[in-house]
């Protein structure tokens, strides 16, 4: 997880966020005026335990991402499609950048027609 603060933190000060580490158990909080708290849970790899985190700090803000290393290019549209029914952002971290592959959003499936 350390490894994965440093960029993360970088992505969202170029945002204008002020991002502080381990803050009632949260991995990344930031803040920027009056906006609600965007909340970062870290972790290598997508596991339950980290779809568990983002879910349960969904009761302190809506603005709720998991950042991980990239999964390979066959899973990430099944994660991606995971994170967006459970109405979490996805960032996609490596050492030298971060992409936000998801903004958290609530979940609003297209009726089939």
């Amino acid at each position: 997880e350390t490894d994965l603060y440093a960029p993360v933190k970088r992505f969202l000060e170029r945002q204008g966020y002020a991002v502080k580490a381990e803050i009632d158990g949260c991995d990344v909080i930031a803040l920027r005026g009056d906006e609600p708290p965007v909340i970062v849970e870290l972790k290598r790899a997508l596991s339950l335990k980290l779809l568990l985190q983002g879910v349960d700090r969904q009761a302190m803000t809506d603005a709720v991402y998991l950042a991980v290393a990239p999964p390979k290019r066959r899973d990430l549209a099944g994660v991606k499609k995971l994170c967006r029914r459970l109405g979490l952002g996805l960032l996609l971290v490596t050492a030298r950048d971060v992409e936000a592959a998801l903004d958290p959003a609530p979940y609003a499936p297209r009726k089939d027609k």
